[in-house]
């Protein structure tokens, strides 16, 4: 552990007013700190800031003794604990390409790195590992080991009919889609990752069936739409989306804005 690195951050959050997370950098090193505080977000959601804290400790620590997707602790005291900065998210890197239409490579780029994210979050799965809210704010790409690394270990909580892995399915597709401008041949390319599971044709079974046994649910959400909250248009289009999924051989390829069965 590094005892200088948290000297240091011990100083900033004595002599600075900082948030829950924030990022530092010491001797040339970018890092992330995370403290033990509430951040108003919903309660349901993190009832407890310490019970959140001491939750994601572990996940961290446990998911790293198995795969290399969650952030390594470089240090910690009992009230914040410090990881590396492994990136950009692919929030930064979906919208890239519109940001930079010269660059054609752009395009390839995230098609690759959703892919990635896909494969990587149908190993997570294989291992019975979930990760409980794949955010894409909360999934990181770094090009130069060419890897991701999923962020924000601390949710526990889901919707109760769905399997962890299932719930996991289902945010990854609703934050991808409550974007809203990006183009969904990376969430099929994030799809195609993922068939490469042993478990994603269960996973997107079960996921169908959960959404099809409450679909008055999106009903009520359909009849919303005219007011465009954000949430309820994302969660129509998911479930859009995953009713549209076929299921004879969970095997998907990348095409043109489709997304092609192959048997």
């Amino acid at each position: 552990m590094n005892e200088a690195l948290l000297e240091y951050i011990d100083h900033k959050l004595n002599n600075e007013d900082l948030g829950r997370v924030f990022p530092v950098t010491f001797q040339g090193n970018e890092y992330f700190v995370k403290r033990a505080v509430g951040n108003n977000r919903s309660s349901w959601i993190k009832p407890s800031p310490r019970a959140s804290f001491d939750h994601e400790f572990y996940m961290m620590n446990f998911v790293r003794t198995q795969l290399p997707l969650a952030p390594e602790i470089v240090g910690f005291r009992e009230n914040y604990f410090v990881t590396p900065n492994y990136g950009k998210n692919l929030t930064y890197y979906g919208h890239l390409p519109q940001e930079h239409p010269e660059d054609s490579s752009l395009e390839d780029m995230a098609v690759h790195i959703f892919y990635a994210f896909g494969k990587a979050l149908g190993m997570l799965h294989d291992y019975g590992i979930a990760h409980g809210r794949p955010a894409l704010r909360d999934i990181v790409y770094n090009p130069d080991a060419d890897s991701v690394m999923l962020l924000d270990w601390e949710n526990a909580r889901r919707w109760p009919e769905f399997t962890p892995a299932g719930w996991d399915l289902l945010i990854f597709i609703h934050s991808f889609i409550r974007e809203g401008d990006l183009p969904n041949t990376y969430l099929y390319a994030a799809m195609n990752g993922y068939s490469s599971a042993r478990c994603a044709s269960e996973t997107v079974r079960h996921v169908k069936e959960v959404l099809h046994k409450r679909d008055y649910l999106f009903k009520f959400c359909r009849l919303l739409e005219p007011l465009h909250f954000v949430d309820t248009e994302a969660a129509v289009k998911s479930f859009d989306f995953i009713q549209g999924l076929r299921i004879p051989q969970m095997t998907l390829q990348y095409g043109e804005g489709h997304f092609i069965m192959v048997k």
